[in-house]
C-alpha cells in the first residue's frame, strides 16, 4: 500500500486521542498533498484539451495491445478524426480483453489496482497511476474553492463502518471528521451534529441520500444546522426532493459533482448555477445517443462517454459509462463560455434506495464492496420487496468460499441493521430489463 492510500484508508483508524492534536496541528493547507498535487493545481487550466486527447490516443495506439490491434498505423490529429475513427468501448469489452488494455512496459511499481463501485453487475478491475488522487483532488478542490472552502475540515458521511464504541474517526491529513452512515438514527444524528460544532466543521461531505437522512433527522429534532455552510454531495445524483429540502428549507448551499472510479470525467456546479461545469482538462467528455452518434445539441439526452488524459498504464478511450445526461441550453452567469455544461446526471446510480426495517434508507452506493471479494464472484444484484429484507444475488466463481459468504452476510447485516433479514441467493445469471439494461437493484419499493 502506497502512502496516499494509507493516508486515505488506514490513518483514520488511529485512536482519536492521537488524531485530534494532529488535526489541530495541520495548518499547512495544500502543502500536505505534495508536490505533484501543487503542480497540477498550478497548471490546472493550462493546455489544449484537443491536444491532450490526440496525445493519449496516439500513445495508446503505439503502446497498448488492444488499441494497436484495432488501429495500427492510425494517427489522430483532431477531435473530428477521433470521432470518425475511434470506436466506443464499455465495461464488458474491457473485461473480455483485460490483459490487452495494459500498456507495454508499464511500471507496475508506480501503479495501484482497484475496482469500479460494483453497483452494475461484476465490477471492472482497473490499473491506475499512484498519483490519481493528486489529479482528482486538484480539480475537486478547485471547484470547492468556488464556495469559499480553503482546506477547511469536513464532516464525512459516506461508506465508512466504524467500530461499535467509536462515534467518529478523524483523518488529520485530509482534515476529515468521519461518521458512520450505517448507524444513522435520531440520537446518532444529534451526536454527529454536536461533534461538528465542537470541531468548528462547516462543510458536510456525503452521499446525497446520507446527507438528506442526517439533516432530516436533525430537522425533526429542531436542531440548529445553520452553521453548516455547504453540503458537498458526490457519488449519487441529487434528487429534486433532496435539493429542495437542503437549499430551500435549511438554506444550505449544495456543491454536487459527477465523477467515477475510472477517472475519465469530472464536472461540478458552482455557487451561481446548479449546472455541472465540465472540467475539460481532466478528461475528454462526450454525450452519445442510442445510435452511437455524438450529441452536440442541448437538452438531447445521451450516455456519458469518457477518455482519460492521465492513465497511461491502462488507458480507457471512448469508454461508455452507463450514466446519462444532456447539455444545458444555458450557461453559468459567472463562468460563461469557459465551460460546457451538463444538466443533472441520471443512470445506474438512480433508484438506489434500500429500505431498512425502521423505514430509514441506506444508499446502494454505500453498499459498494470494493475489495478481493469481487475476485470471487462473477455478478451481484440486490432485490427488495419488503422493508428490512434484502436479497443479495450472487454469481459465484470457482474461487468463492464459505468465508466469502460469511463476509457478505456480515457486511450487509451491518449495513441494514441487526433487525434486518439478509438472504444470499446464488444464481446462474442476473435479472435484466426487457431492453437488455441491467438494474443493480430490483425493488418493488422504488416504483
Amino acid at each position: 500500500m502506497n502512502l496516499a492510500d494509507y493516508i486515505k484508508t488506514e490513518l483514520p483508524k488511529w485512536p482519536n486521542w492521537l488524531t485530534v492534536p494532529l488535526l489541530k496541528l495541520n495548518v499547512f493547507g495544500p502543502l500536505v498533498y505534495g508536490k505533484e498535487y501543487k503542480k497540477i493545481l498550478t497548471h490546472i487550466d493550462d493546455g489544449d484539451p484537443e491536444k491532450k486527447l490526440c496525445d493519449i490516443v496516439n500513445f495508446s495506439i503505439a503502446n497498448v495491445p488492444y488499441y494497436r490491434k484495432r488501429y495500427k498505423g492510425l494517427s489522430i490529429r483532431s477531435i473530428a478524426e477521433f470521432e470518425r475513427e475511434i470506436n466506443f468501448i464499455d465495461k464488458d469489452e474491457v473485461m473480455a480483453h483485460w490483459d490487452e488494455f495494459q500498456a507495454d512496459g508499464a511500471n507496475l511499481l508506480r501503479s495501484v489496482t482497484g475496482t469500479t463501485g460494483g453497483t452494475s453487475g461484476k465490477p471492472l478491475k482497473l490499473v491506475l497511476p499512484q498519483n490519481r488522487y493528486a489529479h482528482s483532488m486538484a480539480f475537486w478542490h478547485k471547484e470547492l474553492e468556488w464556495f469559499g472552502w480553503h482546506y477547511d475540515a469536513r464532516a464525512v458521511i459516506r461508506n465508512h463502518h466504524l467500530p461499535e464504541k467509536r462515534n467518529y474517526m478523524i483523518n488529520p491529513i485530509l482534515r476529515e471528521i468521519i461518521f458512520d452512515a450505517f448507524r444513522m438514527s435520531a440520537p446518532y444524528a444529534k451526536r454527529c451534529l454536536h461533534t461538528m460544532k465542537i470541531y468548528g466543521v462547516k462543510y458536510l461531505h456525503a452521499y446525497p441520500s446520507a446527507a438528506y437522512q442526517f439533516l432530516k433527522l436533525c430537522h425533526r429534532q429542531s436542531l440548529d444546522t445553520s452553521f453548516i455552510r455547504l453540503c458537498i454531495l458526490t457519488s449519487e445524483g441529487v434528487t429534486n426532493e433532496q435539493r429542495f429540502f437542503i437549499e430551500n428549507e435549511l438554506h444550505i448551499k449544495i456543491y454536487s459533482s459527477y465523477g467515477h472510479s475510472e477517472k475519465l470525467i469530472m464536472a461540478g456546479n458552482c455557487p451561481h448555477s446548479s449546472l455541472y461545469h465540465i472540467e475539460e482538462n481532466y478528461g475528454y467528455c462526450e454525450l452519445v445517443n442510442t445510435a452511437g452518434k455524438v450529441i452536440k445539441n442541448a437538452r438531447e439526452a445521451g450516455e456519458l462517454v469518457g477518455t482519460t488524459f492521465i492513465n497511461r498504464l491502462m488507458p480507457l478511450i471512448r469508454y461508455r459509462t452507463g450514466d446519462f445526461s444532456s447539455y444545458a441550453d444555458s450557461s453559468c452567469n459567472v463562468h460563461g463560455k469557459k465551460y460546457r455544461y451538463l444538466n443533472g446526471v441520471q443512470g445506474r446510480r438512480e433508484k438506489s434506495l434500500i429500505y431498512k426495517a425502521d423505514g430509514t434508507t441506506t444508499s446502494l452506493t454505500a453498499l459498494n464492496l470494493h475489495g478481493k471479494v469481487y475476485e470471487h464472484i462473477d455478478g451481484l444484484q440486490y432485490a427488495q420487496t419488503k422493508k428490512g429484507e434484502l436479497t443479495v444475488r450472487i454469481i459465484r466463481n470457482e474461487s468463492f468460499s464459505a468465508e466469502d459468504e460469511l463476509f457478505l452476510l456480515h457486511f450487509h447485516q451491518e449495513a441494514m441493521g441487526a433487525e434486518a433479514k439478509i438472504n444470499i441467493q446464488y444464481v446462474d445469471r442476473l435479472e435484466y430489463q426487457p431492453n437488455g439494461k441491467f438494474l443493480p437493484l430490483i425493488s418493488t419499493l422504488n416504483n
